[in-house]
């Protein structure tokens, strides 16, 4: 029976609407001007602002804390006088250390629904929450109440928006080639939906297959000037994760290394460029090389951030 209304619901979705399917058939959302109304069962259960609100509110530094194993013993303390980000479970590292976070990231399903801890130390630290429509619909099933705390922020991809029709591929590629919020891979337009970089929150992000291209897109939209990440490895160590205890073995979005990880890196280190921020990989034995972002030690990292405060 379950498979038949999971069947059905597919249909009425419909393929305009089918980035939708995953969330709960209970959960909708109302968008108003800066924020939108989170509903559940056609009750408004709580107000969300859209991330875009944060647009530019924030200067300085930021270190964005990934989750490869090269951080396992890196001590955050080292990078407390400056603004940080979180992705996905990284809080586990702030957690264990007692240091709260700026920023937090999640906007993998899964994550939502295998690491709930995460989500909810995520929120719970105070920090500003950056989570998927897909994310707002497991909070909504788990712990509602979660909603009316204040920090969480609906972040969206420029081609996924919940109550949006997807645009086709064609529309995509002849919108977004005239917009100069936007920056594509002239060889890779047939992706367009998924390679690119944006300039602009309120009209979405590219997602590139990992949190990662999400915070660097991120990162200048909220304003900051230079970008420190670490334990960005993708899979560079062979292994997983930083907390992985077992079947820590290559992580599985490798796969999509190419084109779509390496193309958005590219398209970010051009961005970052144009705008003179600095972007910085922390992870000497990344995959992403030096030649797509440059590679820096610590120590050289709170030089540069030293000598910019």
């Amino acid at each position: 029976m379950k498979k038949l209304v999971s069947i059905f619901r597919r249909i009425l979705l419909g393929d305009k609407f089918k980035h939708q399917y995953t969330c709960n058939p209970n959960f909708n959302i109302k968008r108003l001007e800066n924020e939108c109304e989170v509903l559940w069962k056609n009750k408004t259960i709580g107000k969300i602002k859209f991330a875009y609100t944060l647009q530019n509110k924030f200067r300085g530094n930021l270190f964005t804390i990934a989750t490869g194993p090269s951080i396992v013993d890196f001590n955050l303390n080292t990078i407390t006088p400056y603004q940080t980000i979180s992705l996905n479970c990284a809080i586990k590292k702030f957690t264990a250390q007692k240091i709260k976070p700026t920023h937090c990231i999640i906007v993998d399903r899964r994550i939502f629904e295998n690491e709930w801890d995460s989500v909810e130390a995520s929120i719970m630290s105070g920090a500003n929450c950056f989570f998927s429509f897909v994310g707002l619909s497991v909070i909504c099933e788990r712990k509602p109440e979660l909603l009316k705390l204040g920090n969480i922020y609906l972040i969206e991809s420029i081609s996924r928006k919940f109550g949006i029709p997807r645009l086709n591929i064609d529309e995509c590629k002849k919108l977004y080639q005239e917009d100069q919020d936007l920056r594509l891979d002239k060889n890779l337009l047939e992706l367009c939906r998924a390679i690119g970089f944006s300039y602009s929150l309120k009209k979405g992000l590219f997602s590139g297959k990992t949190v990662a291209t999400w915070a660097t897109q991120l990162s200048l939209c909220l304003g900051y000037e230079n970008n420190f990440i670490l334990g960005m490895d993708l899979g560079g160590t062979g292994k997983k994760h930083f907390y992985a205890t077992e079947n820590n073995g290559t992580p599985d979005f490798i796969k999509d290394y190419e084109p779509h990880i390496r193309a958005c890196f590219e398209l970010t280190r051009d961005a970052y460029l144009e705008k003179n921020i600095g972007l910085y990989n922390l992870s000497e034995k990344s995959r992403l090389p030096d030649s797509i972002i440059k590679k820096i030690t610590i120590e050289q990292a709170l030089q540069i951030a030293h000598n910019s405060h």
